[in-house]
């Protein structure tokens, strides 16, 4: 049953599913598909509806292949479970390094005789990941974002204040610089966080009503209690890792960290071998 303006509808039964929007509804789905993971042989990335297939193999034709056996048996467990699989929303996408990018390798995946569309960057849950994980159309993105949502600020300026300015950068602008800024930040070239840097001066700018050629340094950040896109990344990164240490994040993460002395505050449980300068910016490897 529904109801609007004190308007009640006549009530019907539930049979399957449970309604849109409910209370129980994430739980419930998540308890549905938690035996998911059984059905196939590969990495299994879930978040709600949003699943992920990881294979890893030196040979594209046996990444082909074992991706379409697991996709196969995914869609068949999916039924099996009265749920669907959407083809058309279904992509591929290969990670690897810069040289071999350029023999353009593609995918040949197919399931239930429909061949799975080829992508040279992908977008899960918020944030775009590239062949090379190299970051830079999200930076992109978010400058883009940034220059757009400014533009639409400063025409309805007249009726905010400063402490107004700021709420909303931080709600519509500077949400974009820190979501998952671990992930796509360290791997950026210099160039794309110097632009970024320019997008944040923008917004401190608009908030302290200076104009375009004002210099922006310490002094002017510090009046936002901000600091420079560079550090907020190191201190949302701190911030990631004093969660983990003290069990306020998911249990799952600690995973990746022992507690030693007093002197030693944590360190990686794994030794871990980096082959490429992305994986030693990674978070992983820099704690």
């Amino acid at each position: 049953m529904v109801e609007i303006n004190g308007v009640q509808s006549s009530t019907k039964q539930i049979v399957c599913g449970v309604p849109h929007g409910s209370i129980l509804g994430p739980l419930l789905f998540n308890l549905y598909v938690n035996d998911m993971e059984s059905a196939v042989n590969c990495i299994l990335m879930l978040y709600a509806d949003d699943s992920a297939l990881v294979v890893s193999s030196r040979d594209l034709a046996t990444v082909e292949r074992i991706l379409s056996g697991e996709l196969y048996n995914l869609s068949k467990w999916l039924v099996d479970n009265k749920l669907s699989l959407h083809l058309g929303k279904t992509e591929s996408l290969v990670f690897t390094s810069k040289k071999k990018i350029k023999s353009n390798p593609e995918l040949k995946i197919s399931c239930n005789n429909v061949e799975i569309k080829s992508v040279k960057s992908v977008k899960y849950l918020g944030i775009v990941l590239d062949q090379t994980l190299s970051g830079k159309q999200m930076a992109n993105n978010i400058i883009q974002k940034t220059n757009s949502r400014l533009k639409f600020m400063y025409r309805q300026a007249q009726y905010l204040n400063s402490k107004a300015k700021k709420t909303l950068c931080n709600a519509l602008i500077m949400s974009q610089f820190d979501y998952c800024s671990s992930t796509w930040y360290p791997g950026l070239t210099k160039t794309l966080k110097q632009k970024l840097q320019i997008c944040q001066n923008k917004v401190v700018r608009f908030i302290l009503n200076f104009g375009n050629r004002h210099h922006v340094g310490p002094d002017q950040l510090h009046r936002l209690n901000w600091v420079d896109t560079c550090h907020r990344v190191t201190q949302l990164r701190l911030n990631h890792v004093h969660s983990i240490y003290y069990e306020y994040g998911p249990s799952y993460l600690m995973g990746n960290f022992t507690k030693l002395s007093s002197v030693h505050k944590y360190r990686v449980l794994k030794s871990i071998k980096i082959r490429t300068k992305c994986g030693k910016i990674s978070l992983k490897y820099t704690v």
